[in-house]
């Protein structure tokens, strides 16, 4: 007779409980708790005000949470600014990309590079200088390198950050509506560009905030949806697309349905 044996679940790369989010009068994040395994993509999803942005802003340490803890590899950072973050490996992009403009795009890149290798990391070294090209022709804008922020189309500066995100090797990495902006043709560049990060980096953990709910069941298996600061639900893309409580807030009719592929 031969025994069998289950895999070990993994430990959680970042773990956020019961997190509360309080301006004022105003409780912007009610109780909210998220999980995240090495390797695992979650969709943040959920209508216009329901504390996407303001969770991310916790977990970045950007806000410190009124009461709740957020840990990342087993660290609480709960009470950790977004600099000491970044530095643990929690890296996060924005609505409205964050470049610094007096810097070329490829020289924002290497910024990148230089938090993951936690030093100063300078222009004219040859291996850095290739690979950050190498994220920039990743993400479909490898001819702007040379050219400031303010020169380049608003899609290049959103990809250029996300290059910049990546290339700084995170345990986890935020994403902050990545598609806003973006024609057509740059979103499906990105969700391109999404599938080649994670075949390439295959233990990286993303969380995607997107309205776009089929931009997100392409890429994410996993979804968290949130409702006035709350959670509505989590579980696999298909089962939260599925409840009732998202469609109504979503679509206004429990009735309707999400047409959407979602990822396997």
């Amino acid at each position: 007779m031969t025994e069998s044996t289950i895999d070990p679940i993994p430990e959680p790369v970042l773990d956020a409980a019961a997190v509360d989010m309080r301006f004022g009068g105003v409780r912007a994040l009610d109780q909210v708790s998220i999980t995240m395994a090495p390797g695992q993509w979650t969709g943040l999803i959920g209508p216009n005000g329901s504390g996407k942005t303001t969770l991310l802003n916790v977990l970045s340490g950007i806000y410190l949470a009124t009461s709740g803890t957020v840990r990342l590899d087993g660290v609480d950072i709960t009470k950790v600014g977004p600099q000491a973050v970044a530095k643990r490996g929690l890296v996060r992009t924005f609505q409205h990309p964050q470049l610094a403009e007096t810097l070329t795009i490829q020289e924002n890149v290497l910024l990148g590079a230089d938090l993951a290798r936690r030093r100063r990391v300078r222009t004219g070294n040859a291996a850095v200088d290739e690979d950050a090209l190498a994220m920039l022709e990743r993400f479909h804008c490898a001819e702007f390198a040379s050219q400031l922020p303010a020169a380049v189309p608003y899609g290049v500066r959103k990809m250029a950050e996300l290059a910049r995100a990546v290339l700084a090797d995170p345990l986890v990495l935020l994403l902050d509506e990545p598609a806003a902006g973006l024609s057509r043709e740059e979103r499906a560049e990105l969700v391109e560009a999404l599938g080649t990060v994670r075949r390439e980096h295959p233990q990286l953990a993303v969380c995607l905030v997107e309205h776009d709910v089929r931009l997100v069941a392409a890429v994410c298996e996993r979804m968290q949806a949130l409702n006035f600061g709350k959670v509505l639900t989590s579980g696999t893309s298909a089962q939260v697309l599925a409840n009732e409580e998202v469609r109504v807030a979503y679509l206004g009719r429990s009735a309707a349905k999400f047409d959407v592929e979602v990822a396997p």
